[in-house]
């Protein structure tokens, strides 16, 4: 129970801190910059924000449900 509390606190943390860049990425390009980026780039930065949005949370709540699992070692 503890190794899925761990690891949905870790999802959330994760998923706040992704989602406070990603928004002030957003700010930043669409503001003064907003012709920075051609047309046909911008469908890839939209698709590698919302990537790195899904993606990044989900790597770092696995992480500590593998290191949460792993079996302790007797020391000698």
């Amino acid at each position: 129970m503890l190794r899925i509390v761990l690891s949905l606190i870790a999802y959330l943390v994760a998923l706040a801190a992704v989602a406070v860049v990603a928004f002030f990425a957003v700010i930043f390009l669409a503001g003064p910059h907003a012709g920075l980026l051609p047309a046909w780039l911008e469908a890839v930065v939209l698709g590698l924000g919302w990537l790195a949005v899904l993606l990044l949370p989900v790597l770092a709540a696995r992480a500590v449900w593998r290191l949460l699992g792993r079996p302790r070692s007797v020391a000698r």
